[in-house]
């Protein structure tokens, strides 16, 4: 930095702040860790098992892709054609993690007290209590998602309403608003995450049940798939014996995060 005799305090302040300023740690901590990964993709580079994930890192399956994601002790299963992001728990959950899924589907494992939510269109959903569950969510289209809660119950959140899937049901989530035209992606639980974004009202027409956003499509509508998805989890669960915490130790890192 070249300083005239004039500017010289604002160089060294300058230079000062730039030694001093802290690093932010969801940036540069690993969330997670690759599992699994087929036809699959971290922003436009090739997704590969072991590499680090870091939150708000875009995560992406071709058609008959797939990716399996470790984060803390729960279990993330992108299918093929799918689209997402993953960030930490808030800060006043002492563990766990926040999915946003974009296109496709989601499966998702938590086998302890984690912190699990999953969150697309503003619709959220969450285990409930502390026991272990699986869930699947798949975005059909802005305004209509599924639920299934293949294993434990879930809560389902959709603006003012609040819904519970009882294990082995399977729900049509219509939301009143979808979103779009996203300016910058931030983690749901940021104060900011609403003005990240735009929305617009759904006008997908009510089924039978009047104007409740929530419709029961079935006990496990489409069991195999879900049966599958349980299974991948559990491969990539057997995986992971000896990865413990947020990264993945030796593993190919991000290519933004060397």
């Amino acid at each position: 930095m070249s300083c005239t005799l004039g500017t010289r305090l604002g160089c060294i302040l300058a230079t000062a702040s730039l030694a001093f300023a802290p690093l932010s740690p969801a940036q540069d901590t690993p969330l997670g860790v690759v599992l699994q990964a087929n036809l699959a993709h971290v922003r436009q580079s090739a997704l590969t098992e072991g590499a680090s994930i870091f939150a708000g890192e875009e995560i992406s399956t071709d058609v008959g892709g797939s990716a399996d994601i470790r984060i803390g002790d729960s279990r993330f299963s992108l299918a093929a054609s799918s689209q997402g992001r993953f960030y930490p728990a808030h800060a006043g959950a002492a563990k766990g993690s926040v999915a946003e899924l974009s296109i496709g589907t989601l499966t998702f494992r938590r086998d302890n007290a984690d912190s699990v939510e999953v969150v697309t269109s503003d619709v959220r959903i969450a285990p409930q209590g502390d026991a272990p569950a699986t869930g699947q969510v798949t975005i059909f289209s802005p305004c209509k998602i599924s639920v299934t809660a293949i294993t434990g119950d879930l809560t389902v959140i959709a603006g003012a309403e609040t819904h519970n899937v009882a294990e082995k049901e399977s729900f049509e989530v219509l939301p009143q608003q979808s979103v779009i035209s996203v300016a910058n992606f931030v983690s749901p639980d940021d104060p900011a995450y609403h003005q990240s974004h735009t929305h617009k009202a759904c006008t997908t027409p009510r089924q039978s049940n009047g104007t409740s956003q929530f419709t029961k499509i079935g006990i496990i509508a489409g069991a195999a798939g879900a049966a599958a998805a349980v299974l991948l989890l559990a491969h990539g669960g057997s995986k992971s014996g000896s990865n413990n915490g947020g990264g993945g130790g030796g593993g190919v890192e991000s290519p933004d995060k060397p």
